[in-house]
């Protein structure tokens, strides 16, 4: 039996895929890019895209998530410095996607799909916190207030202009409010 498609690496067509939406839905924005946009990028059938994910939310889902696994494989790298130096870090991480990080906050009414990835990031980011409170010796109990804390900090920081001085002010705030 003659094949009619060419032998593709699945992975590496998710990646491309995931790759190309988060350039678009950084520079045109995630309302403004359609499917069909990112499938003519690509060079595809606007169905092929439906094969990975079935909607743009979820394929937005995809790309977040790939972003955050590429992140996290530099955790270790941080993990022995000050909390005030990790929690800036995880700032400037995510200061290169803050237009999907607004996208994120702005479709949390609209979208399950979004909203359901967004209560898993913050208790994954949470439970870093968590463990790496405890790990300087700091109380379960604070250590889960403080965590809740972090996050709003860091959504707060990344969600609303601030000079570079203000965000030192704030992490050192913390920094010396969680010891």
């Amino acid at each position: 039996m003659a094949k009619n498609k060419r032998e593709i690496n699945l992975d590496v067509k998710k990646k491309e895929l995931e790759d190309t939406a988060a350039r678009l839905f950084m520079e045109d924005g995630y309302d403004a890019t359609s499917m069909n946009r990112i499938s003519r990028a690509l060079g595809v059938a606007p169905n092929t895209l439906y094969w990975y994910y079935p909607s743009k939310d979820e394929l937005l889902v995809g790309v977040l998530n790939r972003l955050l696994s590429d992140r996290l494989t530099q955790l270790p790298s941080i993990a022995g410095t000050p909390l005030k130096t990790q929690m800036a870090w995880v700032i400037q991480q995510f200061e290169q996607s803050r237009a999907l990080m607004n996208t994120v906050h702005s479709k949390l009414d609209q979208s399950p799909v979004i909203r359901d990835w967004h209560e898993r990031f913050h208790s994954f980011l949470e439970a870093i916190v968590v463990h790496t409170l405890k790990a300087k010796g700091v109380g379960a109990q604070r250590a889960g207030l403080l965590a809740t804390v972090a996050i709003f900090l860091l959504e707060g920081l990344l969600a609303h202009p601030h000079s570079q001085k203000q965000q030192d002010n704030v992490l050192e705030w913390f920094d010396q409010h969680s010891r």
